[in-house]
C-alpha cells in the first residue's frame, strides 16, 4: 500500500479530503497527517475494547507491523505513540494497520463539518462563477439543519 493514495479511496472521501487540505493550505499528504495524528488522539469507543482487552486478555494480538504499515509509519511520519495507538486499535477490530487507517480516514470524512458544507459550495462557486450563492444563507440552513 505504501502511502494511501488518495485516489485509491472512495470518490466522496478524496474530494472532502482534498477540499480540507486546501481550505487548510496544506498538502494532501500533509493534511492526511495532520488528520492521522488527530484521530489517534481523539477517544473512540474502540479504546474501551482495547482497554478491555488490556486487562482481561493479555496478550491479544495487536495489528501486525507489516510492510504496508511500515510504509504508512515511514511516509506520514508518524510517532511509535501515534501509531502504536492505531495498532492496538486495529488489533482490538482484527484488522490491518492500513485497512484500520483507511477506515478511519473515510469515517472522518463522512462527519461533515460545518465548514466542509460552507468549503464545498465555495467550490461550486468559483467552478461556475457565474452562479450566485448566498453564503450566510448557507451557513444559516446549515447550522439550522445541524440544530446548531
Amino acid at each position: 500500500m505504501a502511502m494511501i493514495v488518495i485516489d485509491d479511496l472512495p470518490a466522496l472521501t478524496a474530494n472532502v479530503l482534498r477540499r480540507r487540505a486546501r481550505a487548510a493550505g496544506l498538502s494532501v499528504v500533509a493534511y492526511i497527517r495532520e488528520e492521522l495524528i488527530q484521530l489517534a488522539r481523539t477517544r473512540v469507543p474502540m479504546d474501551a475494547v482495547v482497554e478491555f482487552l488490556a486487562a482481561e486478555r493479555p496478550g491479544h494480538p495487536i495489528a501486525e507491523i507489516d510492510a504496508d504499515a511500515m510504509a504508512l509509519i515511514h511516509d506520514y511520519e508518524l510517532s511509535a505513540e501515534i501509531w502504536s495507538v492505531f495498532t492496538h486499535r486495529a488489533g482490538a477490530a482484527g484488522m490491518s494497520l492500513s485497512g484500520y487507517v483507511r477506515h478511519e480516514l473515510i469515517a472522518s470524512a463522512r462527519r461533515t463539518t460545518i465548514d466542509d458544507v460552507v468549503l464545498e459550495f465555495l467550490e461550486v462557486q468559483e467552478q461556475n462563477p457565474g452562479l450566485l450563492i448566498d453564503m450566510d444563507a448557507v451557513l444559516t440552513a446549515a447550522r439550522y439543519a445541524r440544530a446548531e
